[in-house]
């Protein structure tokens, strides 16, 4: 039976925008209140919700978490990052040579990047280990140093390509993610048909990204530089320094709404097709996940998100990640039936210390993305 003739299993989220707009409201403000102390009731509140409320073949995902599993990870990454952190930002710069402050802040950059990534996969541990559907768990196994040491190496190939290697990390970044995840006993596989190139549907779409964000940050300073002209020989304004200030502040300012603007329209198809292309390659018991992601409506509901975020100051981003994640689910489909009935439970050890480093960088906006 071929995959367009093969049975689809819908996912579902029937969550909706205002009820966890309230949701979120609310815990943004016990957050205030208890000076970012209440965000581990939150999230857990918000993820209980939002797991609730995503269907599978007509049944609910159930989370199990809690705020202190959570609050354990705060811990371990309060001397791993956040005190480092301190010292490199707000303590080196005046107590060691500036040389030497800015090599070490170099240095924390460059480790940020294997951090990063292990943080992404205890954050996906912990999360899969507190999912749980029809009364089965998800896993995570694999090494998130392995993972850290290999996404470091793609990042340097990446650089080394200005960037032309994305696509290529995407994918193996995914490939490692998705063959470590459990159903249960059953392990998820990362399949690419032969023949067939990994990144299929994604070159294009990303040679577009690349170069018209090229073109955008070339022509947004220059056309910065004739508006500042022409402000200056017709003298529209009172030539006092202080309206000079006001006047390239602003000329600044929207330079860098145009190159984030810029940003999201731009690589709105490239992210379109690594979403399609990276879901049409993961299987389960012989049974295809497809993806019908747009590039219009990724480009509105990314735009809306990031609206949400900076206008809140970053209170609200879990609405932004609900966007997201329903977004995502609403068009996922699952080709043919896996076996469900023949999978027992997962026997791999559970994630007992929350997140980790993950809450440090807060990567998924607190909401969690299965």
């Amino acid at each position: 039976m071929t995959a367009d003739a093969a049975p689809s299993q819908t996912f579902a989220h029937s969550g909706k925008f205002f009820n966890v707009l309230g949701l979120a409201l609310k815990n943004a403000g016990l957050t205030i209140i208890t000076l970012t102390m209440y965000r581990f009731w939150a999230r857990t509140a918000m993820r209980r919700r939002l797991w609730s409320r995503t269907f599978v073949m007509g049944d609910p995902l159930e989370y199990t978490g809690s705020a202190s599993e959570l609050f354990r990870g705060f811990l371990i990454s309060l001397p791993c990052f956040f005190l480092p952190a301190i010292f490199v930002f707000y303590i080196a710069p005046y107590a060691i040579e500036p040389v030497y402050a800015g090599w070490l802040t170099f240095g924390f950059y460059v480790l940020s990047v294997p951090l990063v990534a292990a943080a992404r996969y205890w954050m996906r541990r912990y999360q899969l280990s507190r999912t749980r559907w029809r009364g089965i768990k998800l896993g995570l196994a694999g090494s998130a140093w392995g993972f850290a040491t290999a996404s470091w190496g793609w990042w340097v190939l990446q650089l080394l390509s200005l960037g032309w290697y994305t696509p290529a990390a995407r994918i193996n970044r995914a490939r490692q993610m998705w063959e470590n995840t459990r159903f249960g006993d059953q392990p998820f596989q990362f399949e690419v048909e032969h023949g067939e190139s990994p990144q299929k549907g994604m070159w294009w779409a990303f040679a577009f990204g690349w170069v018209t964000f090229a073109i955008a940050l070339v022509c947004a300073p220059i056309a910065a530089a004739f508006v500042q002209r022409y402000l200056v020989t017709t003298e529209l304004f009172d030539s006092s320094p202080e309206a000079y200030s006001i006047a390239y502040g602003l000329i600044g300012l929207g330079v860098l709404l145009i190159w984030g603007l810029a940003w999201l329209i731009c690589w709105a198809p490239y992210n379109a097709a690594a979403m399609n292309r990276i879901a049409s390659l993961i299987t389960i018991d012989g049974a295809r996940f497809k993806l019908k992601a747009r590039t219009i409506s990724l480009f509105i509901f990314t735009l809306f998100g990031w609206l949400i975020v900076i206008l809140s100051l970053g209170l609200l981003a879990p609405v932004a990640g609900f966007l997201q994640v329903r977004y995502i689910l609403n068009r996922l489909e699952l080709v043919d039936t896996p076996r469900f009935a023949e999978i027992g439970q997962s026997v791999l050890r559970d994630s007992d210390s929350g997140e980790s480093l993950g809450d440090a960088f807060d990567l998924d906006m607190g909401v969690g993305v299965i």
